[in-house]
Order: C-alpha cells, then structure tokens, then sequence
C-alpha cells in the first residue's frame, strides 16, 4: 500500500477519498507515476491482509484482532482454519453457543465475516492436536 502526494495545488481524488494540496495518502489502489501531480513518495506500508496467523496447539481462547497494522479498524474479515493434527472444537464468542464447529485431522474451513459478528474464538481438544489459524482482512 504505496504512500502517494498531491503535489498540486488543487484538491484529488484518491481511492474515494479527497486529497488536500501537499497532503499524502496511503492507498493499496497502484496508480500510473505519470498521473500529474501525483507523487509516490514511498512503497511503504506495504500492503497486509493478514491480521493474525498463528499455530494453536493447547486449548485457549483467541481475541479476533479489532485493527489492521495501520491502526485502521476492522469490519470485514475471513477466518481460516486448518488442523494438521488431532481434532478441535471451536466455539465462536461463547462457549455456551452449541453446537461447535469440529474439525478432524487435514480439515480446512473458512468463513467470511461481512461486520463484526465474531470477536473471539474457544479452541479446545481431548487430545494432542495442531490447528493452524489465520484471520485475513477483507
């Protein structure tokens, strides 16, 4: 998500956004250096979907991230799980709402979340298991 300048003396728009005269903006849209005057000051941040990717192999709880690595807060994301080994159950913001979704051993299983319907996550397992987990943002 390259950061980009106005180097007009007029207003822009930038991905939906108005951009003031000298002002920067960083925007994950690629647009044409030619573009008049409009500078791309720097690659950086990158862009990242990812906002958490980690390997679970004890029961515990895990907090759905709520901001991106820019701060920016987060509405829209997918989750994704995959088990390399043993089984879990996942019960998603209480542990009270039944059924869990269980998964066995090369299970994979994504959901989309279009607003914020799901803020942390219950793993647990009888067994010795390996859940690999990843939230990406939409």
């Amino acid at each position: 998500m390259p950061t980009y300048k106005n180097i007009t003396t007029l207003k822009k728009m930038i991905n939906n956004r108005v951009v003031e005269p000298n002002a920067e903006i960083c925007s994950p849209v690629y647009y044409n250096e030619n573009d008049v005057g409009l500078l791309k000051t720097s690659d950086f941040p990158s862009h990242n979907p990812v906002l958490c990717s980690i390997k679970v192999t004890e029961n515990k709880e895990i907090m759905i991230p709520e901001k991106d690595n820019l701060g920016n807060l987060v509405g829209k994301y997918a989750l994704h799980f995959y088990v390399a080994e043993g089984e879990v159950m996942i019960w998603f913001n209480n542990q009270k709402n039944s059924p869990p979704l269980q998964l066995y051993k090369t299970a994979r299983w994504n959901i989309r979340c279009f607003e914020r319907t799901i803020d942390k996550l219950f793993v647990e397992s009888e067994g010795k298991f390996k859940l690999y987990f990843i939230v990406e943002k939409l």
